[in-house]
């Protein structure tokens, strides 16, 4: 059938719903299409939204790491300041400092009933170690000397003087544990093993009398350091020992190792080297080698001549004696206690002397190295009457 001959309108089989199939609502095939139209535009337009919000983000992120941030905070006022990440870091760091300083105040708020007690504790301690300690040794320097390790603790002229140690100089390596008394009150040193290795000394004067050397060494003194002369405290002349050629013979002719001192007052070097000349003149039939010792003392409830000195005077002296010693062949020495080795010279111009320290006591203390320990003075040998100084040798001198 030709369509140009159908008259649409008049057309019975043709109903009125299907000629007009545009104005039908959306269903079937047209209507899917429309709604997938749809759908896209949103998801375009999410996309669009979400591509701004990140670009925003970006943009803030941006901002904060070039430092243009700006934290806003109202005030009180209402009103709105502003601060740079670098207000801000500094801010929070001091925050930080005060929480710290708040921790702290409340830590020392809450131990400080704990810090009464501990110091209540430590005050009690030591007390009773002071107690203790008075009551063993009678004695308020020993106490202190205890109390204070790192000082040489001294009384001179009625005063206490604490005095650091010196530790850049040479100190003494003995050790307590190894010194053994006798109950004689002998004392010898010994090594790790409990050998005696310390030599038995004396030292006598005229005021020893006559000695009997022999017996001397069959007592086991090994040495002794014989005086030759005395300087007066007061008028200042040298004067010769009363017994220093018998003494000297005596204890040659028994194998006894020898060595001589001069007692000093010596105020000018000139002094000094009339003393070394005088003990050198009385070894020298002996040979050369031996020790020659500056005896170098305060005299006790007197007024010496060289007590006027200072340190470094006296120091000067001791050297000048020293050198003119060492020039003749023989090997310098100085003798002193606690108090003229700690207040009255200067031992770091003495470091390369060899000393004897005078020490009666049978704990060691004194912190700085020495070669010769007189250790008692009311000793007894035989063959000697009385008392007699007591010494032990630690290093070899002869």
């Amino acid at each position: 059938m030709n369509l140009q001959d159908i008259d649409l309108d008049n057309d019975p089989d043709i109903d009125e719903d299907e000629a007009g199939e545009d104005e039908r609502p959306d269903t079937g095939k047209k209507s899917q299409v429309k709604t997938g139209r749809g759908t896209r535009a949103a998801l375009i337009f999410f996309i669009v939204i979400a591509a701004v919000l990140l670009l925003f983000v970006g943009l803030l992120i941006l901002t904060f790491m070039s430092g243009r941030y700006e934290v806003v905070k109202e005030d009180e006022n209402g009103e709105f300041p502003i601060y740079t990440r670098t207000q801000v870091e500094e801010m929070l760091e001091e925050a930080g400092e005060d929480a710290e300083a708040a921790k702290n105040e409340a830590v020392e708020n809450a131990s400080s009933a704990a810090k009464a007690q501990g110091y209540a504790v430590g005050r009690n301690d030591l007390l009773d170690f002071i107690k203790t300690t008075l009551l063993s040794t009678n004695s308020s320097i020993e106490t202190f000397r205890l109390i204070y390790p790192d000082y040489l603790v001294v009384v001179s002229n009625a005063a206490y003087h604490f005095l650091p140690i010196n530790r850049e100089l040479k100190l003494s390596t003995l050790v307590q544990d190894r010194i053994n008394v006798l109950d004689s009150g002998e004392i010898q040193y010994t090594d790790e093993e409990g050998n005696v290795i310390s030599h038995k000394g004396i030292d006598v004067s005229q005021f020893q009398g006559d000695i009997d050397w022999r017996r001397v060494k069959a007592d086991g003194v090994e040495f002794a350091i014989i005086r030759s002369h005395y300087r007066g405290y007061g008028t200042g002349r040298l004067v010769e020992d009363t017994m220093i050629d018998k003494n000297l013979q005596g204890a040659y002719e028994n194998g006894i190792k020898m060595g001589v001192y001069v007692f000093s007052q010596a105020i000018t070097e000139a002094e000094a080297i009339e003393e070394a000349d005088s003990a050198i003149a009385k070894l020298a039939p002996y040979g050369t080698g031996y020790p020659i010792v500056m005896d170098v003392e305060r005299v006790a409830g007197k007024n010496p001549r060289m007590d006027e000195l200072t340190p470094t005077e006296r120091t000067d002296m001791i050297l000048a004696f020293c050198k003119r010693v060492e020039d003749a062949g023989y090997k310098p020495m100085v003798y002193f206690n606690t108090e003229m080795g700690a207040l009255y010279v200067e031992n770091e111009r003495l470091e390369d002397i060899p000393k004897w320290y005078a020490w009666y006591a049978t704990s060691l203390y004194f912190p700085y190295k020495y070669d010769i320990w007189q250790y008692k003075d009311t000793g007894r040998v035989d063959g000697i009457s009385g008392n007699v100084d007591m010494n032990i040798g630690l290093e070899p001198l002869w």
